[in-house]
């Protein structure tokens, strides 16, 4: 019977790592309503194929074993990535059942918080900030729309493989803890104020006053308390696209 032990370290190599992280990019390019992100999700496993299984058996069962169904949020995938390719490698026989079993448990939490964190939070604000700031004339403002959503995206997107590579399931803790869920609700709090002040600038086809900082700082503030209080999200930006735009005909912000 073929084996299916890993390399002897039973570690990722740094180039390893950084070959999963940036594969890890196509996880949808094949995406398909019976397996969806399974293609993916085998081809950013590949480096761990080359490196651990030279046995002809072994190397057709790890693909089929990754070619079954796979569905998560494609940044926070990374964790999955490198929590199975760690136990991809280990030597002890076990590593092919507890790859399978952590892409099972894993995916479903971690789809719901990538969802919440980058594509209800983060990608709305990254967007609402670079109308700002192309109302206010910027010529970088597509530039900060993918500096803002990027920059944490790649990071996290790095760190998830690292993270999953050394810690296995535990490292999940960092992206479904409480402190994120904190974030989540700063971020949606400022798409609120947001969505009020891109409003506000656009009925006025002016720019902010001196005073605009202090106004936003509060809204922004009162945003935070009603989500906190679980006043509906679409409640809260409705009030601020109302105060946003009676403060800015009233010449409050500037117009």
């Amino acid at each position: 019977m073929a084996s299916e032990a890993g390399r002897a370290d039973e570690a990722l190599s740094g180039r390893e790592r950084t070959e999963i992280v940036a594969r890890s990019f196509l996880l949808q390019s094949v995406w398909n309503r019976r397996t969806m992100q399974s293609v993916g999700f085998c081809f950013a496993m590949l480096p761990v194929l080359r490196a651990g299984r030279p046995d002809e058996l072994a190397r057709r069962a790890f693909l089929e074993r990754h070619l079954g169904f796979f569905n998560t949020n494609p940044v926070l995938a990374s964790y999955v990535l490198g929590a199975a390719a760690a136990a991809e490698m280990r030597s002890d026989g076990h590593g092919p059942v507890e790859a399978s079993d952590l892409k099972r448990a894993l995916a479903g939490p971690l789809g719901m918080a990538g969802d919440a964190l980058f594509w209800a939070a983060l990608r709305p604000l990254a967007g609402f900030l670079g109308v700002l700031a192309a109302l206010a004339g910027k010529p970088w403002a597509a530039v900060l729309i993918l500096v803002v959503y990027n920059v944490p995206h790649l990071l996290v997107r790095a760190r998830g493989v690292a993270a999953g590579a050394e810690r296995g399931a535990e490292a999940v803790k960092e992206v479904l803890g409480a402190r994120v869920k904190r974030t989540v609700t700063v971020l949606r709090a400022s798409c609120s104020f947001a969505a009020g002040l891109v409003v506000a600038l656009s009925v006025s086809r002016g720019g902010l006053a001196p005073g605009a900082l202090l106004v936003a700082g509060g809204v922004f503030a009162a945003g935070i308390l009603a989500l906190r209080a679980r006043v509906p999200l679409s409640a809260v930006a409705a009030c601020a696209v109302t105060l946003g735009a009676a403060l800015t005909m009233t010449g409050s912000l500037g117009g």
